[in-house]
């Protein structure tokens, strides 16, 4: 169910992970692209997806998102905003000259309704909508950066450190936390 932001008071990301196991994130055609490689995405009827592993999203560890840079799909980086062309008056909001309506998905359990000022993130989702803007600020928690998958795929081959005995590493990635790293993961092929 969606509310019209200005029936919404406050809202902010604590990476609880609820949406990525109760959501199924629909991908633009160049995120299907981006992401079809991995193995962890269908075509259907209706467009292409993210295909879940159980009920979590092959893409999530922990709560963590492991797709960011390029790859992480727009439908992720405003979650839970919806924005759409045509809307009820509540929903509207105006930028650029143009109308957008705007809705948060109660799926998320930050969403505290009232009245408030959510309008400056009512503006990033836009600015993120729009290709203007990456990622809202709001949303910038601790993440675990690209390469997304192969962790969940093959945790053997991974060490907090050093690659395993007869692996050569390929690559590597970090956990962030406020910009600073503080692990490193070596992946082989």
């Amino acid at each position: 169910m969606r509310v019209p932001w200005k029936q919404v008071a406050s809202w902010h990301c604590n990476a609880c992970g609820k949406c990525c196991r109760e959501y199924t994130v629909r991908l633009t055609f160049y995120e299907y692209l981006l992401l079809r490689k991995t193995g962890f995405v269908e075509e259907k009827a209706t467009g292409y997806y993210i295909k879940k592993i159980g009920k979590s999203c092959p893409f999530q560890h922990r709560n963590l998102c492991l797709l960011h840079g390029k790859i992480k799909p727009k439908a992720c980086r405003l979650f839970p905003f919806v924005i759409l062309k045509k809307g009820e008056e509540d929903a509207r909001y105006e930028f650029g000259g143009e109308e957008f309506y705007v809705y948060l998905e109660l799926g998320c359990p930050n969403i505290k309704i009232g009245k408030g000022g959510i309008a400056p993130l009512v503006e990033e989702a836009i600015k993120v909508y729009l290709g203007l803007q990456f990622m809202p600020a709001l949303q910038h928690q601790p993440q675990l950066e690209y390469p997304h998958c192969l962790q969940i795929l093959h945790p053997s081959s991974y060490t907090s450190g050093e690659p395993q005995s007869g692996h050569t590493p390929t690559g590597a990635f970090s956990v962030r936390r406020g910009g600073s790293k503080t692990s490193s993961f070596f992946f082989s092929k």
